[in-house]
């Protein structure tokens, strides 16, 4: 399956991962997942340490076309995350995800960050007599600043509330994206069957990738509505100003708030007939001597036609405050 998302570029994904959250085991599934839908797959680890001197990173890069539509040609793939070249970064903890952006790798306009809002303190931060630790904001602050997309969520207490480790649900949170955006052309079943072909906990586990998945997916529905609204509201508020075009400028104005006003008080078609009948306005100014600096008579008589044609009576009053 191919969609207009894909390229022929591999697709690149930075897991940030602490000591003991099962970082390892997310690389496996994502490139077990790759493996078993026939798809070209590499993928590598930086091992950190357990004492937050720095995160456990693995790097995953997936060919979003199979292996079969390749004929014999086999992709070159990267061995590690560089600046400008990182598609997605998934973080369990929010300080590891800004300190990846402070080292260049998130990008304006290529990244997604996927990243838990939750905090586990750094050694640095525990060490200090007052309070050491960096701020939520400041991290938040470099994230938003550096990334071309950003996901915020409690993976710490998902992972609690499935009876999970946190490692399914970084994994729900990448399928979640992946799917949505269509970058890679796998199923949501195919994420889980490699949960499930590992055998025990595959239960917390799905139940964990499944609270991530639908929030990751849902949001960004969510915002895919939201945009098409606002572009609906763009397009409502330039339609009079079409309609009004071919009026002269001194009466335009007004005419574009009246004819905005008829179609919600109606509809389009009698927002037509005001603009008729302000044309016969028009012309009869014109024949009277009027030019395009005034048309003062035509002007006023159009606040006026729209308040007559758009009476507020008993009905509309009802239907304004119900």
């Amino acid at each position: 399956m191919k969609t207009s998302a894909m390229n022929d570029q591999p697709v690149s994904f930075l897991l940030c991962a602490l000591g003991g959250e099962g970082g390892g085991v997310l690389a496996d599934w994502l490139v077990h997942t790759a493996r078993q839908c026939g798809h070209a797959v590499s993928g590598t680890s930086i091992p950190g340490v357990a004492q937050r001197t720095g995160a456990t990173t693995y790097y995953v890069e997936i060919f979003p076309h199979p292996d079969a539509e390749l004929e014999g040609r086999q992709p070159v793939f990267g061995l590690y995350a560089v600046p400008g070249a990182l598609d997605v970064l998934v973080g369990s903890e929010l300080l590891e995800a800004a300190r990846q952006a402070g080292h260049g790798l998130v990008s304006p306009d290529r990244t997604t960050v996927l990243v838990s809002t939750a905090r586990t303190l750094t050694t640095i931060e525990k060490m200090p007599l007052a309070d050491g630790r960096v701020a939520d904001e400041a991290l938040l602050a470099a994230l938003q600043s550096s990334a071309a997309e950003l996901e915020l969520l409690d993976m710490a207490a998902l992972a609690r509330q499935a009876g999970t480790v946190i490692s399914a649900v970084m994994f729900g949170a990448l399928a979640g994206w992946a799917v949505a955006t269509g970058r890679l052309p796998f199923a949501r079943e195919d994420y889980e069957a490699t949960i499930r072909a590992g055998g025990k906990g595959a239960e917390a586990s799905l139940r964990g990738f499944s609270l991530a998945f639908d929030r990751v997916s849902g949001a960004r529905t969510q915002r895919q509505r939201v945009m098409a609204l606002a572009d609906q509201v763009v397009q409502a508020n330039n339609a009079p100003l079409a309609a009004v075009a071919h009026l002269p400028t001194a009466v335009a104005e007004v005419a574009a708030l009246g004819h905005a006003r008829l179609v919600d008080y109606q509809d389009a078609a009698y927002a037509n007939l005001y603009l008729q009948r302000l044309q016969q306005l028009v012309d009869a100014e014109r024949a009277a001597g009027g030019t395009a600096a005034s048309f003062a008579a035509t002007t006023e008589a159009a606040r006026w036609l729209a308040l007559w044609m758009a009476f507020d009576d008993i009905v509309r009053v009802a239907d304004l405050k119900s």
